[in-house]
Parts: structure tokens; sequence; C-alpha cells
């Protein structure tokens, strides 16, 4: 009997052992399995991280490599056909002399031309879209890292929603929706409400304006990284001898008692890419006229730069080209037939030469100045004013590039797809600007003072819908009132500041009165101001369009240095 205890003793011991012993297999087998599973997915992180890494240093080394100021003049490249040549495009194994041969060979990244894609004219111009991309496997399957760079020889300006090569002041609740702000030199921001009444007293008003908002993605870039601000409302400003002044509540700090957070500020380190307007100007008249490259006529560029008189200059130039031109009579359409307007007379022209007016000019009707889907140049030497509906329903559409060596008026409803260059001021007003219906839009650019007025006045929508689509920019300085008028930029604003104030103020470059919320008119003036917290409440929006880069390709301003345009890193 105590044999038999003792054997099943025995037999219980073992029993007890062996599932201990499973047990401990299960657990080491398990713990195995898991260190594996956590080694392969570190790798995958890892290989993510360097696929990412190794794009990102191919970006910067782009970067670096086409930064030189002189780079088209010294790598000897005047055609887009060298252009892509040097860049190694075009080739399914791109050799070591090129861009897309280095990247190669230092990240294994490799670079494919997706110009095509967005329609860009790649025998015209020498803006590119590359695609940088890098494979690395995730324990599972291939995937790829990916980012889309614009390569282009336009200046910096086009690369901001707001900004100016002086300073910038954002009064009131401006929202930057998608987009930075540049700001070569002073900086501020404050919840003050400024506007003119119609007899031309200027009011500083006590209603919150709310204080600029920028988006989570978006950056105020700065000369020195710093931001004046104040968040005083009439403790900002004081009207003073016909100009708003600054009080002294302003400090290089947010306001501690505003719901707004303080914008992500940072100093820019880049070189700003500026443009010479007259240079620019006489590069698109050389264009205009089949001088390829413009550029390449160094005599006659020359001499538009050293001029005391540069507006001169350019009359000068026009009169020598325009007998490449077809010109038309501003004054009388038609001689043959009076009944015809100026908008029928330049439908019925060949687009195959640019198209000259030379006199004041007025255009009512739809404008197409294409030549086999391509934008062609309308010259008007004098004033030009386009003048819209005002119907809400009802459009004139516009199409083509147009140098007026005058002053420009914008009024009504206008579907642009153009380019446009103004040696004198250009006044906006009452209008309604969209894109074409071919979704391109318009990029204007004024030497004289840009005036954007009563846009929308006292409409406060439900559904903010963009009404002022388009880039423009000014050599000079400009004001801009959204606090009665209501603007939503579906492009960008830039002023340059380059010498005069901007009006109503003794600032040199962009200064910007908004209003975040509703406000009622009372007899024509601002009135029954009621805050909103909502930023799309803001009576002015700006939502940055970076493919303008593409759409306006020959007409826009042309500089001799590259620079990059980069959109956000894919992982697919």
């Amino acid at each position: 009997m105590r044999r038999d205890q003792r054997g099943y003793s025995l037999i219980t011991t073992l029993l007890v052992i062996t599932v201990f012993l499973l047990l401990g297999l299960t657990i080491v087998t398990t713990a195995v399995e898991h260190a594996q599973f956590t080694t392969v997915r570190v790798d995958d992180v890892q290989s993510l991280h360097e696929a990412k890494t190794d794009v990102n240093e191919a970006v910067a080394d782009l970067k670096a490599e086409l930064s030189d100021p002189n780079f088209l003049v010294r790598h000897r490249i005047f055609a887009p056909d060298q252009w892509d040549q040097f860049l190694g495009l075009g080739s399914s194994s791109p050799g070591e002399d090129t861009i897309a041969g280095r990247l190669r060979d230092r990240y294994g990244v490799i670079m494919e031309d997706e110009s095509e894609q967005y329609d860009i004219p790649k025998n015209q111009v020498f803006l590119r879209a590359l695609r940088l991309t890098k494979t690395f496997n995730d324990g599972h399957r291939t995937r790829t890292v990916k980012r889309l760079v614009f390569v282009t020889n336009t200046p910096s300006f086009l690369k901001y929603a707001l900004g100016s090569k002086e300073t910038v002041v954002l009064n009131g609740g401006v929202y930057v929706e998608n987009g930075n702000v540049y700001t070569g030199q002073n900086a501020y921001a404050s919840n003050a409400t400024n506007y003119v009444k119609a007899n031309g007293q200027l009011t500083v008003n006590s209603s919150n304006a709310g204080m600029p908002l920028l988006s989570s993605s978006s950056i105020w870039y700065t000369n020195d990284g710093q931001l004046n601000a104040c968040g005083q409302t009439t403790g900002c400003w004081e009207a003073s001898q016909g100009r708003f002044r600054m009080k002294t509540n302003w400090a290089p700090r947010w306001p501690t008692d505003v719901p707004e957070p303080a914008p992500t500020i940072r100093q820019e380190n880049e070189d700003f890419i500026d443009v010479d307007f007259d240079l620019t100007v006489a590069d698109k008249l050389l264009q205009a006229s089949g001088i390829l490259p413009p550029s390449s006529d160094i005599e006659r560029m020359e001499s538009i730069q050293e001029a005391g008189d540069k507006n001169s200059q350019l009359h000068t130039l026009v009169a020598e080209l325009s007998n490449q031109w077809t010109s038309i009579q501003s004054n009388q359409p038609d001689p043959n037939d009076p009944r015809k307007t100026l908008e029928e007379v330049i439908k019925e022209q060949s687009k195959t030469k640019p198209l000259y007016l030379d006199g004041n000019s007025v255009l009512r009707g739809d404008v197409d100045i294409q030549n086999s889907g391509v934008n062609q140049w309308l010259i008007v030497n004098g004033d030009l004013r386009l003048d819209g509906p005002t119907n809400p329903s009802t459009f004139v559409s516009v199409r083509g590039n147009f140098i007026v060596l005058g002053d420009l008026t914008l009024t009504g409803n206008l579907r642009l797809d153009a380019s446009i260059y103004v040696t004198g001021s250009t006044k906006i007003y009452q209008s309604r600007i969209e894109r074409a219906l071919n979704n391109k839009g318009v990029v204007l650019l004024s030497k004289g003072p840009l005036d954007i007025s009563r846009i929308n006045e006292f409409n406060n929508p439900t559904i903010p819908t963009p009404n002022l689509k388009g880039y423009f920019y000014t050599d000079s300085s400009a004001t801009i009132y959204a606090v009665g008028s209501y603007l939503y930029i579906e492009g960008g604003l830039f002023a340059r500041g380059n010498g005069a104030t901007a009006p109503d103020t003794d600032i040199n470059g962009l200064v910007v009165n908004a209003f975040r919320g509703q406000v009622n008119g009372e007899n024509g003036e601002p009135d029954r101001f009621t805050p909103g917290s909502d930023p799309l409440s803001s009576r002015l929006v700006v939502r940055y369009r970076p493919e303008m880069l593409v759409e306006q390709g020959t007409g826009l301003p042309f500089v001799n240095r590259i620079s990059l345009v980069v959109d956000r890193l894919e992982v697919e």
C-alpha cells in the first residue's frame, strides 16, 4: 500500500514538473516571439525613418545645389532643354554629372519629372514638378516615401500667403487658413479695429476685432524671430495728423489675456529672392516679341537697369518692338463697322502675335487672348479698365497675359486666367474675382499702390466662400481694410514696400485691418460689431494656393536664380 502511494506521488510530481516545464517553454517561446516581433517592428520603424531622412537630405542637397544667385548664367543654362539635361530628366539611367544621378548615388533617391501632369509647357519655362521617392520594406510589403518639389525661377514672394520685404502689420482677426507669412523687417499683431469712414475720417473703434490667427501648419517668418503684439484694442493705435500711428502699448510677446494662441514664429534663414519690377516687364515685352530667352538680350536689359527713368525706357522699348505686334485702335475699334465693340475686334484678330492697344482702354465683355490654348500677350500703352457686370450670377471671362503701361482698375464680376503687369497703380473696387472655368487664376503685379476696397461690403456669409482668387503683388506698400468689406483670398497678397508708405499710415510695407465676426451697415458706415470665435467668421481669410506656380507658367516673373517650393512628405 505504501509502495502504491509512493508510485502515485512520483507520477504526481512528474505531472507537476511536466506542466511547469510546458508553462516555462510557452513563456520562453512567447518571449522569443515577442522579442522577434519587437526587433522586426524596430527595424520597420528604422527603415521608415531612414527612407524619410534620405528623401529630406536629398531635398536639402538639391536646394544647396541650386542656391547660387547666378545659377543659370554660371552653368550656361539659357534654354529649357539645357535645364532638363542638367537635371538629368528624360533618361532612365541619368549620369553622375546630373542632379538626378547624384541624388540616386548619394541617397538612393529617385527623381522623376511630373511636369506634364501639371500641364507645364516645358519648352517655354524653367518650372519643373519633380517627385523624389525612396522605397523601403516594412516587413510585410514594399512601401515608398515621396515628396513633391516645384523647382522654379520665380521670386520668393510667390511662396507666401501674406507678406512684405519690409514691415507687416496684422490688425484684428485676419485668418491665414493655409500658407505662411513673411516679414523682411518688423512684425506686428493687434486686436484693434481700424477703418476709414466715407468722409475720410480715420476711426479706431473700441470693438475687439480679435487677434490674428494662423492655422496650425502656418508659420510667421521674420528676420529676427520676433513679433510685437498689442491686445488693448483702442490702446494700440491713435488717429493723429491724418494717419494711424502706433501707441506705446506694444511688447515683444503675445498678450496673455486673449483667447487666440500665439502663432508659430521663426527666423527666416533662406535668402529672399527679389524681383526687379521694371526688368521683369522688359523681360516680358521681349518674351512677347519672340526673343527667347529674353534675358539673353543683355544690351537692352542693361539699358533699362541703368536708366534713371526706367518708365521712359520701357516706353522706348515698346516703341521699338511695337512693329512686331498687331495694332488695334483702342478709341475706334473698327472704322468699317463702328457697332463692333473692342472685345469683338480683339476676338477676330489672329493671336499668333501680341496685340497692341495704344491709348486708354475699357473692356466690358469676354476677352480671349489665347493661341492654341496658350495665353498670348495684350500690351496696353495707357490705362486699362476691366469692367464686369454686377449681377451676382453673371461673369465676364478674361484669358490672356497683359502688360499695362499705366493704371489698372478691376470692377464687377470677373473670371480671370491671366498674368497682369501694371506699371502704375491698381484698384480692385466692388469686385468679385474668380478663377476661369478651366480652374486657372490670376497673378497680378503692380508697381504702384494696390487698393482693394468695398468687396462684398457688410456681407456676413453663413458659408464662407473665396471671392478674390489669385495672387496680388505690389512693388509699393498696401493697406487692406476688411472691416465692413468681406475678403476671402484664395491665393495670396504681398506688398514689397519699395519706398512709399502704406496709405493712412507711416509704415513701409503691408498693413491689414480685419474684424472677426459680423458687421452691419448704418448709413454706409460699419456698425453693430458682433465678435465671432470661428476663424472662418473673419472678414479677411487667406488660403494660399501653390498651384499658381504652374497655372501661369510663361506669365510669371523671371529671375536668374532657382528656388524650391516643397510640398509635404507622403508615405504610401
